[in-house]
């Protein structure tokens, strides 16, 4: 895409650094097996030492956890890659993708002693992030996971030096598990939602009350998840970086000839409209940022391929493109055949995007290094 840096509309935000941001959407395990294969060609070009923030909601924020924690154990060779991803970075997601949590945590929502949103952060302590705290999260990248707040209705940020809500303020102090964390970014409605994180225990910044800083706003945070919100993830790196790379693995909206008419189901079937409406038109925000300037970058997703072939990855035949779009957004137990898919696909859909828009030289060679994509 076009650089121009001399661009100062209002798509050009005053805190704007020439710094690198990667973005992970939401979609279950999906989400998170997809963006592990799009982080290894990642790193393939060299660029995981090179981002400065990270941005993730949902499935996305399970793997940006294990990414997380996997940053200080990395080892780089002379052309800066990471020679020990699988094992520091992929293991522990794959892990993940072999634990079922969705029904039983739906089900535990219904015992007054626990929440749904408790049961899944076991899951993500036993196999992401054994026991680790916000305070544990690398100092860079900025690691920012993301939660919608049902209180003010706006996005609910927790990063390694603070917690936010931008209408309440920012809170230090507060010694969360990353678990909780992530189980709050991935608190999908209305099974495994709502996650309830206390703040009493935190101190609110002065300089940074908003017009909530009252009570009862300071006291608790209720989230769901911040797909709700941003699906994409890319509101608290928009706002920083002037490159941005975003990885989409949201669930391709689909047609419907006889939507349910009974509560549940439509009221899940107007959710999904109104998320795919809004993730469209930040697509369409950022497209236009690439067109004329205002950022550079790559984003790519399942939708890419689907109606024009041409823009179909080459990796990917186009019944592995459809076998992909079709896996569900679901925390089961994802087979190793589903697991390979998504690697691929991942993998696939990062490689061709970076090349077309962020150009030839930083997005590789057309050929597949001899390392290739990931596999389980």
């Amino acid at each position: 895409m076009p650089e121009n840096p001399a661009v100062t509309s209002a798509i050009d935000g005053e805190k704007l650094e020439d710094i690198v941001g990667l973005c992970l959407s939401g979609g279950g395990y999906r989400a998170m097996v997809f963006h592990a294969g799009a982080i290894f060609r990642l790193n393939q070009l060299s660029l995981l030492g090179k981002l400065d923030r990270i941005s993730s909601v949902s499935g996305g924020s399970m793997a940006a956890a294990a990414l997380a924690l996997a940053y200080p154990d990395f080892q780089y060779d002379d052309n800066d890659r990471v020679t020990n991803l699988e094992e520091t970075f992929l293991v522990p997601v794959l892990k993940q993708a072999e634990d079922s949590i969705d029904v039983a945590s739906g089900f535990a929502g219904l015992n007054p002693f626990s929440s749904a949103a408790a049961e899944s952060a076991r899951s993500y302590n036993n196999n992401l992030t054994r026991g680790a705290t916000l305070a544990d999260l690398p100092r860079k990248p900025t690691f920012i996971f993301n939660a919608t707040s049902l209180l003010t209705g706006n996005a609910f940020r927790f990063r390694r030096d603070f917690v936010a809500d931008w209408k309440i303020g920012q809170f230090t102090g507060l010694n969360l598990k990353l678990a909780d964390v992530v189980a709050a970014s991935a608190a999908f409605p209305p099974f495994l939602s709502p996650a309830i994180v206390n703040l009493s225990s935190g101190a609110l910044a002065e300089e940074s009350g908003g017009s909530l800083a009252i009570a009862p706003y300071i006291e608790k945070a209720v989230l769901t998840d911040g797909g709700v919100y941003d699906n994409l993830g890319t509101e608290t790196v928009w706002k920083r970086c002037r490159t941005v790379l975003v990885s989409n693995a949201g669930r391709p909206f689909e047609f419907e000839t006889d939507p349910k008419e009974n509560w549940l189901q439509q009221s899940l079937r107007v959710l999904g409209i109104a998320m795919d409406q809004s993730e469209d038109l930040r697509e369409r925000i950022l497209m236009h940022a690439f067109l004329i300037g205002a950022r550079k970058g790559a984003m790519w997703g399942l939708n890419s391929g689907a109606e024009d072939d041409a823009a179909r990855p080459q990796l990917l035949p186009p019944a592995e493109l459809k076998a992909a779009r079709a896996v569900s957004t679901r925390l089961w137990r994802m087979p190793r055949d589903t697991q390979a898919l998504l690697l691929k696909a991942g993998y696939a859909h990062a490689a061709a995007s970076i090349r077309k828009h962020y150009g030839v030289q930083q997005g590789g060679p057309i050929d597949v290094p001899e390392d290739g994509w990931p596999t389980p």
